[in-house]
């Protein structure tokens, strides 16, 4: 299992570049009949134009999808381009051209083309059997399909365009405590004031519990499909392509809408008011949480029916969160006793890789996920899961380098209780965890236990992560660097996609916590100095 989204402690996305799962270093070139295997694969044949080199053209793809983004599957390739022959068509001397072949397991695939950190296409769905021409021209910026599926393709990127327009378009929204007390601060009210009489873009301060509550509710209780956007562009294809198409897209579409409106009903109009102690708040999203729950499993029960898309799996998970604010009972039994079958069992898996990337995950849950899992389609990704994060183990091998480009391994670790710390550059949530909890713990206590601390950096560039460790670490400790791209089975193995991240190990190397964490500097200590404790008292 793979995910390319590298995300921030406190659930703040920050984008980082791709992932590299497989290379495919002679892709096959030139315009090639059908093959005798067609039904089970996509055939693509491009043309770019690429005039700044702006890096390599990857293709990734993934199917059998979890929700929030991870699938079981997920491969990508780096794509060989070749110039044209003159005869094959290619004239223009600046066109580059390529083909590959994609093979399908599950009933769609998702694509996406990048070149460099650019994204070109962005989760495009693709079946067995479909062939696609794409024009790119990058000096241009222009992008156009041709062959059988083009329609295909161009519903989904004009639904694309669409959606981005209206986010171009809009209100560009801000949630803040107090409105009226970030006004008052310097000429912050005039500044918003003189904006009205300007030709441009607008912005819209809410609160979180009360005005923004109110916006969030009237999205979700009276939006109809026809203002969603992305609907208008989905019906002027309505003609040209199967019903099982339309359905997919009309299923992510509306899937996508509901979930990013009641994920932020729920995590910053319940959430954070009940964080910041506005038990007042809190208690109004509660109260009108029933009505919109029910209107919201009224447009979820319908897309569930067209077929599970990805972003029907997500609302299906975001709605069962938000119900158990409601409901006295784990999370885990009431998604076993709301959902059936593959969405039941998704859900459930994706709760479980969650709780193992946040914290640790204690017997007695193992015991009950195993019995809702076992037995079911992915009962081997769950025992997979179990012999992974099972504590009092070894981690597998990696390849770390340091400061001076030496290779470092896991062994050379051993001898002190070690603590690994995960980030990457521009990780600003990374540089306050080491600053406000790991380096003062450090300094305070790890002299005394014989703690070693190690910094490991994800970043590719290893230019990047020296010119910033500063920010982000400091000398006092050990520094690493574990790039993605030559990591990434790895930091997939561990989950290690949310930043920061800690791990704790013991003096042999066996894992005493996959995630450390705490919810003050005084939690965070006394969780490492238990672990600790209990270990050395474990040995006597």
């Amino acid at each position: 299992m793979k995910k390319t989204l590298l995300i921030c402690f406190l659930a703040s996305p920050c984008l980082f570049g791709s992932t590299l799962t497989a290379q495919v270093a002679d892709s096959p070139i030139g315009q090639e009949g059908a093959s005798s295997s067609a039904l089970r694969e996509v055939l693509i044949y491009g043309e770019i134009i690429n005039p700044d080199s702006l890096g390599q053209l990857r293709l990734s793809y993934s199917e059998d999808f979890l929700p929030n983004g991870t699938a079981l599957l997920d491969s990508s390739l780096i794509i060989q381009l070749e110039h044209g022959t003159f005869f094959d068509g290619v004239l223009d001397p600046r066109v580059q051209k390529f083909q590959v072949r994609v093979p399908i397991r599950e009933e769609y695939i998702r694509l996406n083309l990048t070149i460099g950190d650019r994204k070109l296409l962005d989760s495009f769905f693709a079946f067995p059997g479909d062939s696609i021409q794409v024009g790119m021209d990058l000096q241009e910026f222009r992008i156009v399909f041709s062959g059988p599926q083009s329609p295909w393709f161009e519903a989904q990127y004009a639904i694309q365009r669409e959606r981005a327009t209206a986010r171009f378009a809009g209100d560009r929204n801000l949630l803040e405590i107090d409105r009226e007390a970030l006004l008052d601060q310097q000429d912050f009210r005039a500044q918003l004031l003189a904006q009205d009489s300007v030709f441009g873009a607008r912005i819209a301060i809410y609160e979180f519990g009360r005005d923004g509550l109110d916006q969030e509710r009237s999205i979700l209780m009276d939006t109809s499909p026809a203002d969603i956007p992305g609907w208008h562009a989905l019906q002027r294809f309505q003609d040209q392509l199967p019903k099982n198409r339309i359905d997919l897209l009309k299923s992510q579409l509306l899937g996508a809408f509901y979930a990013e409106h009641l994920s932020t009903l729920r995590r910053y109009h319940f959430g954070m008011p009940l964080a910041l102690g506005d038990s007042a708040s809190a208690q109004r999203a509660r109260e009108l949480l029933p009505e919109i729950l029910t209107k919201v499993k009224k447009d979820l029960l319908p897309l569930l029916e067209m077929g599970i898309a990805p972003a029907t799996l997500d609302l299906a998970k975001e709605w069962i969160s938000t119900e158990k604010i409601l409901k006295n009972e784990p999370l885990e039994l009431l998604v076993a006793n709301t959902y059936q079958g593959e969405v039941r069992d998704k859900i459930l898996l994706s709760l479980l890789m969650k709780d193992v990337e946040i914290g640790e995950v204690y017997p007695e849950q193992w015991e009950t996920y195993g019995k809702l899992l076992t037995g079911t389609q992915l009962e081997q990704e769950f025992e997979s899961l179990k012999n992974t994060f099972q504590t009092d183990s070894f981690l597998s091998p990696a390849t770390f380098y340091g400061l001076d480009g030496r290779e470092v391994n896991l062994l050379e670790f051993r001898g002190s209780p070690t603590l690994l710390y995960f980030y990457y550059s521009g990780c600003t949530h990374s540089a306050n965890y080491f600053r406000n909890y790991l380096q003062p713990f450090y300094q305070q206590s790890a002299a005394s236990l014989g703690l070693q601390v190690i910094a490991v950096s994800v970043d590719q560039d290893p230019e990047v992560w020296k010119a910033q460790l500063s920010e982000y670490s400091s000398m006092e400790v050990t520094n690493l660097n574990l790039p993605t791209d030559k990591a990434a089975d790895w930091l997939s193995l561990y989950r290690i996609t949310a930043f920061p991240r800690a791990m704790l190990l013991d003096s042999t190397g066996r894992t005493l916590a996959f995630s450390l964490g705490g919810k003050d500097y005084r939690e965070y200590k006394d969780n490492i100095l238990s672990l600790l404790y209990s270990e050395l008292h474990h040995q006597n």
